[in-house]
């Protein structure tokens, strides 16, 4: 009897760009996310170079799934949180988080460099979300996500502690949606149980 082999679904990574008062986004974001939500999350925001960064500490009380710090290649899992780590970059191929040293360019693209391989890879199982920051990262990410099937949305300026990232989104693309992050997490949630 010949033996058969079944293929795992296919889960969606979620991609989630921050800056100035992600913090505070992130957590009301995670609060709201099930522990059997079958996606991975992949938090990429502006950090100081050298200064160690506590973002994974400080979003565990805030989710009941795990999260982790991204200090070497990773497969990815759903159910789970990757978190970039200081003075690297990361990048998703063949289902694995790449990480690289950032360049010494004093503009930080890390959310455009995330979301333009998300938007490679993944196509129509990416889901990209900007959250509050200042400047521009994710808008060049979040074209090409659309141009690929994937989903954008962004966190309504109006509950942001920082406009320019959400904006830029808002003024130059046609994200699916502009809600608070408790509301986007349930969004998120309502498009995973579509799929």
């Amino acid at each position: 009897m010949p033996i058969i082999h079944f293929m795992a679904k296919p889960f969606y990574i979620v991609g989630i760009g921050a800056s100035a008062g992600g913090l505070r986004a992130l957590s009301e974001f995670f609060r709201s996310i099930p522990k059997s939500t079958p996606a991975a999350f992949v938090v990429i925001t502006h950090l100081l170079r050298e200064n160690y960064s506590q973002l994974a500490n400080l979003l565990i009380p805030h989710s009941t799934l795990p999260v982790i710090r991204v200090e070497s290649d990773l497969e990815l899992k759903p159910g789970h949180i990757y978190v970039l780590i200081e003075n690297t970059t990361l990048t998703v191929k063949d289902g694995w988080l790449k990480i690289a040293d950032r360049d010494r360019r004093i503009m930080n693209d890390a959310v455009d460099l995330f979301f333009k391989s998300l938007a490679t890879e993944y196509k129509e199982r990416a889901i990209g979300i900007i959250l509050s920051g200042g400047g521009k990262d994710g808008l060049a990410g979040a074209l090409q996500l659309n141009l690929s099937g994937g989903t954008m949305m962004v966190q309504t300026p109006l509950s942001a502690d920082f406009v320019g990232m959400p904006e830029s989104i808002i003024n130059h693309d046609h994200p699916l949606a502009v809600l608070n992050p408790t509301a986007l997490a349930e969004k998120v949630i309502e498009l995973l149980s579509k799929a």
